[in-house]
């Protein structure tokens, strides 16, 4: 059987069900069905009662008192940014965009001499480089280049530099 989201009429709330089934001796329809939210608890209701409580799409859900929000559409699809108490000209957003790129495009190459590099000394002195440039998606990607994985609520960077240091401390050439 798939596996289907349904969602608490009152709530809300999302839950899966897991298996239709039947009880014994009576062979009552009942439905195992798991909640989508924290603690993921199992339940099993009767199978009448179940679709009673629960609908299949979240648009079906009563508003209540609630009222449904309609997109403005004069509104553009992006998030403001947040000014500091300086208006800024079309002309200085863009120049800071172009910075953006340049600064982005000399992070990926940092990155790619980062990969190419033979000996741990240099790859050391280009991750300090890119220290400033980094974002988690960059750090992952030179982590799994050293066979790293960097575990939830580490610094990456200091991560991945201490692993760098351990490794150029032993460092051999091994080509003689």
């Amino acid at each position: 059987m798939k596996t289907r989201i349904f969602y608490h009429k009152r709530t809300g709330t999302p839950v899966q069900i897991i298996v239709r089934a039947q009880t014994k001796p009576t062979y009552q329809e009942v439905i195992c069905y798991q909640e989508l939210t924290d603690p993921y608890a199992h339940y099993v209701m009767e199978e009448r009662q179940f679709f009673a409580e629960y609908v299949k799409e979240f648009g079906q859900l009563p508003l209540g008192d609630r009222k449904q929000i309609e997109k403005r559409q004069d509104l553009p699809d992006k998030q403001p940014r947040i000014s500091k108490g300086v208006v800024r000209t079309q002309e200085e957003e863009e120049q800071d965009e172009g910075e953006d790129e340049i600064r982005n495009k000399n992070a990926v190459d940092k990155m790619l001499a980062f990969f190419d590099a033979e000996t741990f000394s240099e790859k050391i002195k280009l991750l300090e480089s890119m220290k400033d440039d980094l974002d988690e998606h960059m750090l992952n990607n030179l982590a799994v280049s050293l066979d790293l994985s960097i575990e939830e609520g580490v610094d990456g960077y200091e991560f991945i530099l201490s692993e760098l240091k351990i490794r150029n401390k032993y460092e051999s050439d091994r080509r003689a």
